[in-house]
């Protein structure tokens, strides 16, 4: 719209312009019938393809470094009051990022699945979504109150201004994701402005967990918000994954912001 192009500094003057900026891909359209909500990601496509031709599943190779002096257990406090409502919570801290714009390669694969690239803390969560299946949502730690997180039912009368400026109103049946003090995220559906990953954020909480489907549904029906997220947890997301993404949302935030 500005009338000039910014291309990646390693660019070779005369390539195709298609190839440089990575468009020469395909995008596959595949209609899925309600009982194979499995396949809302690329690695159980992938799967599945594999298993249908008799094919090995190419691994994803999640590696990074961890530091021993402090953990995550060490960083936060996570507590489960609902346990009928929530099935697992993981939590990996990533601390020392610089956020900023993805690279194109990340931009252009969110593009092509119809999802907006923000940052690449924010895209890294949409990715590992798209890619493994499982919904991940990426908190400032700085913002947590008393370093805690509390799984639980909202109290009455308990209101959040979520990640798209609403204040939402909140029943004694939605659960939340809390804080020491207060909801920082109305649980599978959307985060709050209170915890939200801003361009000075340097210490990152991935959240990976497993929540209710009939409650996320009622959720999500009940304040008129559909997300990516609410769609998979409503549909039921595989217990087993949340370790897994968090790993991999962990790698790559180590990989495209320092961290």
């Amino acid at each position: 719209q500005e009338g000039i192009m910014v291309l990646p500094e390693d660019s070779v003057p005369g390539a195709d312009l298609v190839e440089t900026l990575d468009l020469n891909d395909t995008v596959f359209e595949i209609e899925l019938t309600p009982n194979r909500a499995d396949c809302m990601s690329i690695r159980n496509v992938a799967r599945e393809v594999a298993t249908l031709a008799g094919l090995p599943l190419k691994p994803i190779n999640i590696q990074f470094e961890e530091t021993t002096e402090v953990t995550a257990a060490d960083m936060i406090a996570v507590e489960i009051k609902d346990e009928d409502l929530c099935g697992r919570y993981v939590a990996r801290a990533v601390t020392g990022v610089k956020v900023g714009p993805s690279p194109a390669w990340l931009q252009n694969r969110l593009k092509a699945v119809g999802v907006r690239p923000i940052s690449n803390i924010v895209d890294v969560t949409n990715f590992v979504m798209m890619e493994m299946g499982q919904p991940l949502h990426a908190f400032d730690y700085n913002y947590l109150e008393d370093k805690t997180i509390v799984v639980r039912r909202a109290e009455k009368g308990e209101t959040i201004i979520t990640l798209d400026g609403q204040e939402r109103l909140l029943n004694q049946d939605t659960l939340v994701i809390a804080d020491g003090k207060r909801p920082v995220a109305i649980t599978g559906v959307m985060g709050g402005k209170n915890s939200e990953i801003m361009d000075d954020t340097t210490t990152v909480l991935i959240e990976s967990a497993n929540f209710n489907p009939v409650n996320i549904r009622r959720t999500s029906k009940r304040l008129g918000l559909r997300s990516e997220s609410s769609i998979r947890f409503e549909k039921g997301v595989n217990i087993e994954g949340a370790l897994e993404a968090a790993n991999r949302a962990a790698q790559l935030m180590a990989e495209l912001g320092g961290g």
